[in-house]
């Protein structure tokens, strides 16, 4: 600031302040539309005072958006300033969200936040990574220069279908997969980190693709393409209020009850001639196996299915167009075995952090 006066020039220099800004990181990731460190560039923040919970001035009318500089600091488009010098060890409590949430948020104070009907968008391309972050603190003296680091975690589960086979006899040439029954909707605490009132409990997601993977001994990812993964809501069981139910073969071969299973959709010759679906030059049916989930938020699970010796049933729901069931045509009915050995897998879990999990069909 100049100040003019009739007889000299002076030069005072005001006292500069920093508005609060932010250092993002997230946990590992391998999908290419999940949020990482690198791509994250929008957060949704709120602040509170730490010691006597009330909302800080700048926040008090909701979420402030922030975006990633050239730096990677996170800043609002009008600066929101630290607390005075007689206040600057004064903790603040923020709380901040991705900004792909979907869901109703409640935000009272930083002991009360909340996110109801948070729902997974049923088209797999679509589906968004959610990270958050509630309790880090930071105070003027601290984080005035440097800004207050946040470390962000994934509220979903990843998971990943792979597949391999060892059978010299049949070939296998995968299109697709599809998780069906499974819940789509759900509240979360962020405070208390648990997802509460599962609902919509009969979703069915599917991925599927034009060019085939043929299937060796090497387990492969049969997504869409590589890391291009399911984010699904962590399945009841995983705060003790019960378990997802698999598909009863035995007992409801169309599972009119609706429980959970894998499928595949393939197409398997014994050298020239089709095996399943039986007819057609380039058929493909969807093969399942029942399955049980167990998903942990911000963890990895990757179901190896192993068609060595199986192939499992077909599809009790929708096989595909392409499998004609007996009597009228050659395929085996919905629900019944392939090949007529058993589907076995087995499943790994790692926190967002890889999960390995092998399946034999």
């Amino acid at each position: 600031m100049t100040l003019a006066s009739c007889s000299n020039d002076e030069t005072v220099e005001v006292a500069q302040q920093k508005g609060i800004s932010f250092r993002a990181v997230t946990g590992l990731n391998t999908r290419a539309s999940e949020v990482t460190t690198a791509n994250l560039s929008e957060i949704q923040v709120t602040a509170f005072w730490d010691a006597n919970n009330n909302k800080y001035d700048g926040f008090t009318n909701g979420e402030v958006l922030y975006k990633k500089d050239g730096n990677g600091d996170f800043n609002s488009a009008i600066p929101v300033y630290w607390p005075g010098k007689d206040q600057e060890n004064e903790k603040l409590s923020f709380t901040a969200f991705s900004n792909n949430w979907t869901g109703n948020k409640t935000i009272t104070d930083k002991n009360t936040i909340s996110v109801g009907s948070v729902e997974i968008n049923t088209d797999v391309d679509q589906q968004a990574d959610m990270v958050y972050v509630t309790g880090a603190t930071g105070t003027k003296v601290a984080n005035e220069t440097a800004g207050v680091p946040l470390v962000l975690g994934h509220a979903l589960s990843q998971i990943q279908i792979s597949a391999k086979s060892d059978n010299t006899v049949y070939t296998y040439q995968v299109k697709g997969i599809r998780i069906s029954n499974v819940d789509g909707e759900a509240d979360f605490d962020v405070v208390t980190d648990k997802w509460s009132n599962n609902g919509a409990n009969d979703q069915v997601y599917n991925v599927t693709y034009d060019n085939a993977i043929t299937l060796n001994g090497t387990a492969q990812t049969i997504m869409k393409a590589e890391g291009n993964n399911l984010m699904l809501l962590p399945q009841a069981g995983v705060d003790g209020t019960g378990t997802t139910t698999a598909w009863d073969v035995e007992n409801d071969q169309t599972n009119t009850q609706k429980g959970t299973y894998i499928s595949v959709l393939l197409k398997i010759k014994k050298g020239t001639e089709n095996v399943f679906p039986a007819e057609g030059d380039d058929t493909y049916g969807w093969a399942a196996v029942p399955a049980s989930f167990t998903w942990v938020k911000g963890n990895k699970y990757v179901y190896t299915l192993d068609f060595t010796n199986g192939a499992g049933r077909v599809d009790p729901v929708t096989p595909g167009p392409d499998v004609k069931p007996q009597p009228d045509g050659k395929d085996p009915k919905p629900g019944d075995k392939i090949l007529g050995d058993p589907i076995k897998f087995t499943v790994t879990v790692t926190p967002w952090n890889p999960q390995e999990n092998n399946i034999g069909m």
